[in-house]
């Protein structure tokens, strides 16, 4: 499988009953290490919740991570695997990682496909928009949360009772 992402380029954020597009990307794990993520791996092991985001160390994204990462122990109690997805480098993912220390990887989509085939593509600016999108174990989106605000406390509230956890 190509270290690219499968799927077209779409023009409005991926619907729920939708069947998540698939992925294998590089990562960096909450320890520095590099990892690969597979999407349908993951997913088969359980829910999935990307936390899709525009730069790391913005004040905003690492609000929208910071928020996940402080709810982590439920989220992987209940068996919800978390993965921040963005186009930065791998490099740049580990500074973040080094200075943040979230409990999860985050994935570099250095050529924007998956962000692209998730409908989540800024091209004003050239990034990943910030969005919430969950997929179930048999790879279907199960919530979106498009155009997500980490200062909003019912869009929290929302990604937590679509997973059954609020």
């Amino acid at each position: 499988m190509s270290e690219r992402a499968s799927g077209a380029v779409r023009e409005e954020p991926i619907a729920v009953g939708e069947r998540a597009p698939d992925f294998v990307l590089p990562a960096i794990a909450s320890d520095g290490e590099q990892t690969t993520v597979s999407l349908a791996q993951a997913a088969a092991e359980g829910p999935v919740l990307l936390l899709f985001y525009q730069d790391d160390g913005m004040p905003v994204c690492t609000s929208e991570l910071k928020a996940f990462a402080q709810e982590h122990p439920l989220l992987a109690e209940a068996g919800v695997r978390v993965f921040g997805v963005n186009t930065n480098g791998l490099g740049s993912h580990t500074r973040f990682q080094e200075r943040d220390r979230f409990p999860f990887p985050l994935i570099s989509d250095f050529y924007g496909d998956a962000v692209k085939a998730y409908g989540l593509w800024d091209a004003d600016e050239a990034k990943s928009r910030r969005a919430a999108v969950i997929v179930g174990q048999d790879g279907l989106v199960r919530h979106v949360v498009p155009h997500f605000n980490p200062g909003n406390v019912n869009a929290l509230v929302e990604v937590f009772q679509a997973l059954g956890l609020a």
